[in-house]
């Protein structure tokens, strides 16, 4: 704890501090392959198996990357309004490739995570992975870390305020709530968390086939994963990362800086 302390906010929270990249996914294509596929819910570690697999050379994405490329949210809008809601024709290989072509792995974080079954077509040589925690024990995590701050009335406020960064990021995670996790409050959210997360694991089971999936649980370290991937365990212990301490954290940067946004464009700062 005595060194997490002595790190600045940004040692602790460097995804928050990259510059705008401005990128308009539309005009990209794929330049690295797809190799792995992370499709564990929300709240079971995406964002440490995300550092991992970054360690093991798999360049990962995460929905952490709004914060230095927006624009993503634009294409994860197009995706959504035509999965979920019939806008549109529903992503093809050659849309994902555009949307995550820099990327050799995904830790599906939402919205990706309510594509599981959309990137396991599109990739069928990726490497699959799904890490369960026990059912209530992520209830609570997920309650507090995702159903919370979704639903709080001063993240809300902050994205009212907020065009440019928080505003976008909310307007794209409340699409996968709306139809995905069937809610429309929190109320829903919480009734449905549940079975929506079986759901999804079982589906997730049935779709891949048994040589492409690695179950693998949070405390087994490096030697599982790097079995399956075949890469050679790294000299460095395996990461944690975005405990519920640190989530508050930077939930408290994102917001802000959405009311330091509103403050410099209204001149009050």
């Amino acid at each position: 704890m005595a060194a997490k302390q002595q790190l600045s906010l940004q040692e602790r929270h460097p995804e928050l501090y990259l510059q705008q990249k401005n990128i308009d996914r539309r005009t990209c294509t794929r330049v690295v392959p797809m190799e792995v596929l992370n499709l564990s819910f929300p709240r079971t570690g995406t964002m440490t198996m995300q550092t991992a697999l970054n360690i093991l050379g798999y360049p990962c994405y995460h929905s952490v990357a709004f914060f230095s490329k927006i624009r993503d949210c634009d294409m994860w809008n197009e995706a959504q309004d035509a999965k979920f809601f019939g806008k549109g024709q529903r992503f093809t290989r050659a849309d994902w490739d555009q949307l995550l072509g820099d990327y050799k792995a995904v830790s599906a974080d939402p919205p990706a995570v309510a594509f599981a079954e959309d990137l396991i077509e599109a990739y069928p040589e990726a490497k699959v992975i799904l890490v369960e925690r026990e059912l209530e024990s992520w209830f609570k995590s997920f309650d507090k870390a995702v159903i919370e701050p979704t639903w709080s009335f001063r993240m809300n406020f902050v994205a009212d305020l907020d065009p440019f960064i928080v505003g976008p990021t909310r307007y794209c995670h409340r699409k996968w709530t709306t139809d995905w996790m069937r809610a429309k409050d929190a109320k829903e959210m919480r009734e449905h968390a549940r079975d929506v997360y079986r759901e999804h694991y079982a589906l997730v089971r049935r779709v891949t086939p048994k040589e492409r999936l690695l179950e693998y649980r949070l405390g087994d370290g490096w030697e599982p994963l790097c079995k399956f991937l075949g890469k050679p365990v790294p000299n460095v212990p395996f990461p944690r990362v975005n405990d519920e301490e640190a989530l508050r954290e930077m939930l408290a940067i994102i917001a802000r800086r959405g009311l330091w946004c509103h403050g410099s464009r209204a001149g009050l700062v």
